[in-house]
């Protein structure tokens, strides 16, 4: 498969002078993600766990489009390491406008077979990390009274899936810190949403060829979807266009869930 998110289309200057910070992002729907930032006209960080060539190559994409990058490694479970990225970012820009919080992890498994560690690994990368992710967002947000948080939540928090019986868990929780973080911060200034996928084709994904294709046959749209089928939702929840959303959840699914 093409990695089309190597030439993300001319953006329109949405987030002209903007600061961004994007964990996960080296790969996937967080590569996307910070590339399309950077050419809407953003200066975009990525805080990335592994892959380190591919956040190299990131950062060298990013600056092609005329805007600064950082590559910050980051545990998003680590509270020491999460307070040094966004410490990091701030020292070096001055401020955070808008942080995707993205960094997850997918392992299907039979729950029979699960290990305790393997719930709590699930667990702590998703909800522990949106949650320190969230909280040092807030920090520095709350001060300016302004900023834009997007979490990247999953249609499995809303349907579930056997052998995905954690990460359907761990995405609902996430689902339902979204709603409660956007009602805490919207008095501030600051605007919370989330952006909940169906089955994108990233390239990194577990799951075999014939899985995928019989998913991508069962869907409205006959399709998987790409990570740059993804980019829009997160562009629009960070302009100024979405002036008036809080709380509120985007599904681009291929028509998958309706909700």
């Amino acid at each position: 498969m093409t990695d089309s998110t190597l030439d993300p289309r001319p953006g329109l200057g949405r987030l002209d002078g903007r600061m961004a910070l994007v964990t996960g992002g080296n790969t996937g729907i967080g590569r996307a993600v910070a590339l399309a930032y950077a050419a809407e006209g953003a200066d975009v960080a990525i805080a990335w766990f592994d892959r380190e060539p591919e956040a190299l190559d990131t950062v060298a994409r990013i600056e092609a489009l005329g805007r600064r990058a950082l590559a910050l490694r980051c545990d998003v479970t680590d509270e020491a390491q999460v307070v040094a990225l966004f410490d990091a970012v701030v020292g070096a820009w001055g401020a955070v406008d808008i942080v995707v919080s993205n960094a997850g992890i997918q392992r299907p498994q039979p729950i029979v077979e699960m290990e305790l560690a393997d719930w709590d690994r699930m667990m702590a990368v998703h909800l522990r990390g949106n949650f320190l992710v969230g909280r040092e967002s807030a920090r520095r947000m709350i001060p300016r009274g302004a900023g834009r948080i997007i979490t990247v939540c999953s249609q499995l928090g809303y349907i579930g899936r056997g052998h995905y019986t954690a990460y359907s868990a761990a995405k609902g929780g996430v689902i339902a810190f979204t709603r409660a973080l956007a009602k805490e911060l919207a008095p501030h200034g600051i605007l919370v949403n989330g952006v909940s996928p169906g089955l994108v084709d990233t390239g990194f994904d577990p799951l075999p060829e014939s899985v995928k294709a019989a998913h991508a046959a069962s869907l409205p749209l006959g399709r998987l979807g790409t990570p740059e089928d993804m980019t829009p939702a997160f562009v629009f929840l960070a302009s100024e266009e979405a002036r008036y959303y809080c709380g509120q959840l985007l599904h681009p699914n291929g028509g998958e869930i309706m909700p």
